[in-house]
């Protein structure tokens, strides 16, 4: 006996939730289908037993689903319970000489607070590498939403926003975020951070094409960085509720053990021994080597487009994460200014360590200086951790294929370790753990499947990007295969807490079926703030040139 749907979602990330969500507004009979007990895919909030504590295993700084309008678009925080810490604190990042350096939310006031540790001119050419980077961001902004743009197209879009510096940003783009850094500051100790942030993309920002990320941080003053209340779940719940309160149904506990195809078109999916009949369309959250390699049978498929995906790249450079999360005795002092403790921190790496740490990757082993990413959940919500005690969040990277040919219990211990100790060298206090929790590269596969444990799902090399984001013939959502779809990281425009790819699918599903949109008047509010900075910026940058 079969289930019936409109829509068959594989894949119950923030991003398959987002797009069940959508199209569950829009009126179709929605069913998501996830293979965990709970959902949320890279993004998990866990309570240990007995009031132990409460763990963020996954990424948790959140405001790109507010910047990009999601939250708006389907009332997630107006109508369905989401709510965000806000900070003025973005990222404080140590030296090894006791300086350190502080990004704020003011532009002005992080300019002056670089000035003390670095000097001025050093400060101002980060003030000018920021007023940059958010008119160049402000051009990609506007590239993620709807289909994933030809570079040509991008770069005409450049051209007309930013004039005579239209072609740097296409050049930034093709270049190595190391390459961007080195140009524009003396100082290795403010390069660190900035490289250390590219290289969440899951490849060494020394890798042709990284140059985006080096933008990110830079281009992150004027609105408060955010976390839900509650952690990830905070925003996870918010998506259930916006897709079950419009009629759509969560499974969690179903794996996808396969997709039938029936005349060229995707019919239904079984799951967890269940057979859920998809009347108008299957979409699917996981990456596409998965779905096309793993749940459909390949004579249903053209021999070109299983050689496409075979193409497909999720870890050339041997990168992946390396969790370590724990409850300890006290949040130490940072020392830095009041309130650091409430952002993330970095541990102390220069832009010459973070080359360093990558190459050694590239290798297989495990870097001696581990580029280490320090949060403390509990100073947001101290109910996180017992009375007196706190919770710390550590996130690094290591290699996918050890030189050892494999992970084994020793080198995961020895990683930790590695971690932690970094991490007490930012801090300068040595940290106590009642309970310690360490998530491996072969413990993320385990729990969300993605190959080489990339929270991307493939690379975002520069050839996975934008109009070949998977692949060229897969990039604009919808597959060769009739009524099968592609979201998730894995699609334009890539990772983050964004919700993007969820959206931009179910456009363009929503653009096949016929269906009406809904007003994205909200979603333009949202947007508002974020646009008006980009064109001040791109106005200064067109008078100083």
């Amino acid at each position: 006996m079969s289930q019936h749907a409109d829509i068959v979602l594989i894949g119950g990330g923030h991003n398959g939730l987002a797009c069940g969500a959508y199209l569950a507004r829009a009126g179709m009979k929605v069913t998501v289908l996830e293979a965990s007990e709970t959902p949320g895919g890279c993004i998990y909030t866990e309570d240990l037993p007995d009031g132990k504590g409460r763990l963020e295993l996954g990424a948790y700084e959140h405001g790109g689903i507010r910047g990009s309008g999601v939250a708006a678009d389907l009332e997630l925080e107006t109508k369905y319970g989401l709510s965000f810490h806000e900070r003025d604190e973005i990222l404080f990042s140590p030296c090894d000489d006791g300086t350190g350096l502080c990004f704020w939310n003011s532009l002005d006031k992080t300019v002056e607070g670089l000035a003390e540790t670095l000097g001025r001119e050093e400060a101002e050419r980060y003030r000018a590498f920021s007023k940059w980077s958010t008119a160049a961001m402000g051009v990609l902004f506007q590239a993620e939403e709807g289909p994933p743009p030809t570079l040509r197209a991008l770069a005409a879009l450049a051209d007309a926003t930013l004039g005579a510096e239209g072609q740097r940003l296409i050049q930034a783009l093709l270049a190595p975020a190391t390459a961007l850094t080195e140009a524009a500051f003396t100082d290795d100790r403010l390069r660190g951070p900035l490289d250390h942030w590219a290289a969440h993309s899951q490849q060494p920002p020394q890798a042709p094409g990284t140059g985006a990320g080096a933008l990110f941080l830079a281009a992150s003053h004027g609105s408060p960085a955010v976390r839900p209340v509650g952690g990830s779940r905070g925003t996870v719940d918010a998506l259930v509720r916006c897709l079950e309160e419009n009629g759509g149904t969560l499974i969690c506990s179903a794996a996808a053990e396969k997709v039938e195809i029936s005349n060229g078109r995707a019919t239904a999916v079984i799951a967890a021994g269940e057979r859920y009949e998809a009347g108008r369309a299957v979409i699917s959250a996981i990456d596409a080597r998965r779905l096309f390699l793993g749940l459909i049978e390949r004579d249903s498929l053209p021999a070109s487009l299983v050689s496409e995906v075979e193409r497909i790249h999720f870890s050339q450079h041997n990168v992946s994460e390396l969790k370590v999360d724990a409850v300890i005795d006290q949040v130490p002092h940072v020392n830095g200014p009041d309130g650091m403790e409430r952002t993330f921190m970095l541990s102390p790496n220069t832009g010459s360590d973070i080359i360093r740490a990558f190459s050694s990757l590239g290798l297989g082993e495990l870097p001696e200086r581990p580029p280490v990413m320090i949060a403390f959940p509990s100073t947001l919500e101290p109910g996180w951790a017992p009375e007196g005690k706190g919770v710390v969040w550590l996130s690094t990277f290591v290699p996918w294929t050890p030189k050892a040919g494999q992970w084994s219990k020793d080198l995961l211990e020895e990683a930790s370790d590695l971690t932690w100790r970094s991490a007490e060298k930012a801090l300068g206090y040595e940290m106590t753990a009642s309970e310690r929790r360490i998530t491996g590269p072969e413990e993320w596969v385990a729990r969300h499947g993605n190959p080489g444990a990339n929270p991307n799902h493939i690379e975002m090399s520069i050839d996975q990007l934008m109009g070949m984001r998977p692949s060229v013939n897969l990039s604009g959502y919808r597959t060769p295969v009739k009524g099968l779809y592609l979201t998730g990281a894995g699609t334009h425009p890539g990772g983050g807490i964004t919700g993007m790819p969820g959206r931009n699918t179910a456009g363009v599903v929503m653009q096949d079926l016929g269906l009406k949109k809904r007003s994205r008047t909200e979603k333009l509010r949202s947007q508002a703030a974020m646009l008006k900075d980009a064109l001040k910026a791109t106005r200064e940058l067109r008078k100083n040139a």
